[in-house]
């Protein structure tokens, strides 16, 4: 049996330093994106992890789940946004992609 032909890459994704805002307030950390083509939703998802966001915002900083943030990657076309959906147990955010992905190399 042969494999399904398919033209969309299964691993896309970014790590280092981005440009993050929330609420105003502008901060560069480190982030690990990534995504993937998704056959039932017929799109490009993507998620992330956002570390040492609350450190680096100032106190008070609204980091709720919800909470819409702006990504922004070097050498990108442009901000991404997402929402925050949980913190991980090391004090991380996660995030869903609620736009395109801010890395290049995906499919629409």
């Amino acid at each position: 049996m042969s494999e399904p032909d398919t033209d969309h890459d299964d691993a896309a994704g970014y790590r280092g330093p981005a440009d993050v805002v929330v609420a105003d307030e502008r901060a560069t950390i480190d982030v690990q994106l990534s995504g993937r083509f998704d056959p039932l939703l017929g799109r490009h998802v993507w998620r992330g992890r956002l570390r040492r966001l609350a450190e680096s915002l100032p106190p008070g900083t609204e980091l709720r789940p919800g909470t819409e943030v702006t990504i922004t990657v070097p050498g990108s076309d442009g901000p991404a946004v997402a929402r925050i959906t949980e913190t991980d147990l090391w004090g991380s955010h996660m995030v869903d992609g609620i736009s395109r992905p801010p890395y290049g190399d995906h499919p629409a």
